[in-house]
């Protein structure tokens, strides 16, 4: 008898999805309310600012370097929840990825309903997704990258279904609309994705089931009409946008940053990875023997290696090419990891009593509970613009008559860098943490400096540059300002410089 037909094990684990749903959406909610801002976040809040036509924002949107489906679901979130306590603040418009992950959950229910294999491994699913870094990190941020996370990890079962051979045509339409939604989020996961779909169709033509490879070929090649639409409009602006980029370069930059996000998904949960290992071992011995069903349970698992093979291989050639491989932006494989984990975790589990799997659960439930502990804490001491706003705020309280500048001449990098709207990005974001933290800034100019108490010079954004306090204050003098002394406090990625009154 299957597993999950057994009731003592199936009320457990839905015992257990109630657990796990309870702590991961209370450690959302503490991470979308607690973690600090960062210049990203202030891009993004820009470009769907409340009081701005929609004919205004969207060209912005088309300048980035990223396809705006996330700011048109920001920005549609954002008029929704005008008028209440949320709007006009970063943890009002994050609360959109809760709105993404109830859409997760949603699909998730449906598809164990309608498809018995997926429902064997849901709950080992949903435990190594959960406890993986970027399901918690990237949920806090009004950024892109929970939006792949979630759409990949949806499109990875109704692939299951195909590779099976159990898809039918309402199916695969059903697929092709979510492809089209994954590969019009983020250029990293485009390629992840089309690379799953190729691998799925290539193991369809093994098997010589022709028209299932037909069949999948031509929905996604209309699910990436979306993207090719946007790729018509941007590409030119993004080759633009990177001639000079940020971002690490050469194969070594790669090969970490692959590394790093792979060893971070496969050992979240290091109780589920035993499990997974114990769960591999047997299949492959299963394989070796010619069993019937290890060899029907390898096929998926092969499919998801070979997808993620060719992903990375054209992700590091492109690397080579134009950089554009950092952590978080791998956030997509993430979930095929876990996939992997979750059908090798069943296999561990399958031949055991129920007495056994139940105790298995609950150290794998456990271990997802320190995974999601851990995550949090990390998650909220990520640095951010907080750090110098609340050291600011304290100054303001102990001296209200201090003065508080904007120094932005050290962030010429951000204000030159395309897209042109970081011109603007820059100065509203200084603007944005000065009212959260209500204090105001001076206009600038000598004329601005407070005799009575300390004047603060304030710059962010800016990791990669440590001037000392003399070349801060040089820096300030040949702008006109008469300071002569200060002490400057680092603070994350930015500082504070503390002069005294003008005498």
């Amino acid at each position: 008898m299957r597993l999950q037909t057994v009731p003592s094990l199936t009320m457990a684990r839905r015992i257990g999805f109630v657990i796990l749903a309870a702590m991961f959406g209370v450690a959302a909610v503490i991470a979308i309310i607690g973690r600090g801002p960062w210049y990203d976040e202030f891009y993004a809040f820009y470009l769907v600012r409340p009081g701005v036509a929609l004919s205004a924002l969207v060209p912005a949107w088309l300048r980035d370097n990223h396809p705006p489906l996330f700011y048109a679901l920001a920005w549609a979130w954002s008029r929704l929840i005008a008028g209440t306590s949320l709007a006009g603040t970063i943890e009002g418009l994050r609360a959109v990825n809760l709105v993404v992950l109830a859409g997760l959950i949603g699909a998730f229910v449906r598809m164990a309903r309608t498809d018995a294999p997926f429902a064997r491994i849901v709950w080992y699913y949903c435990l190594a997704l959960a406890a993986t870094f970027p399901a918690l990190d990237r949920i806090d941020q009004v950024r892109s990258y929970f939006l792949s996370f979630a759409l990949t990890a949806v499109v990875l079962p109704m692939l299951a279904r195909h590779i099976g051979g159990r898809a039918a045509l309402r199916e695969t339409l059903i697929l092709g609309v979510v492809m089209a939604f994954a590969c019009s989020v983020h250029l990293v996961t485009t390629v992840i994705i089309a690379a799953l779909v190729a691998a799925t169709v290539a193991q369809h033509m093994l098997a010589h089931r022709w028209a299932d490879a037909r069949r999948l070929g031509v929905v996604a090649a209309l699910a990436l009409v979306p993207f090719a639409v946007m790729m018509t409009l941007q590409l030119s602006t993004i080759v633009a946008n990177t001639q000079v980029f940020w971002i690490p370069s050469g194969i070594n930059a790669a090969r970490w940053t692959i590394e790093i996000e792979t060893r971070a998904a496969l050992f979240a949960n290091p109780v589920l990875a035993l499990v997974a290992v114990v769960g591999l071992l047997s299949l492959l011995l299963g394989v070796r023997r010619r069993e019937a069903e290890a060899q029907t349970t390898a096929i998926p698992i092969a499919t998801l290696t070979a997808a993620l093979v060719l992903a990375l291989t054209v992700l590091i050639a492109v690397h080579l090419y134009r950089p554009l491989l950092i952590t978080r932006y791998l956030v997509a494989l993430d979930p095929v990891f876990a996939l992997i984990l979750a059908v090798c975790a069943d296999v561990a589990t399958r031949r055991l009593t129920v007495r056994a799997v139940v105790a298995i659960d609950a150290l794998v439930l456990l271990g997802t509970g320190f995974a999601l502990h851990a995550n949090c804490v990390a998650t909220l001491a990520q640095p951010s613009w907080d750090g110098t706003g609340t050291a600011i705020a304290a100054e303001l309280r102990a001296c209200p008559q201090t003065t508080v500048h904007a120094d932005m001449h050290w962030n010429t990098l951000p204000l030159s860098t395309p897209p042109r709207d970081n011109r603007e990005v820059v100065p509203f974001s200084y603007r944005f943490v000065a009212q959260r933290f209500g204090f105001a800034l001076a206009p600038g100019g000598a004329d601005s400096l407070s005799r009575t108490c300390p004047n603060l010079f304030w710059t962010e954004h800016v990791a990669d540059q440590h001037p000392s306090a003399q070349m801060v204050i040089d820096a300030l003098r040949r702008a006109g300002y008469p300071i002569r002394s200060g002490r400057m406090k680092r603070i994350a990625y930015g500082w504070i410089l503390v002069t005294p009154p003008i005498r």
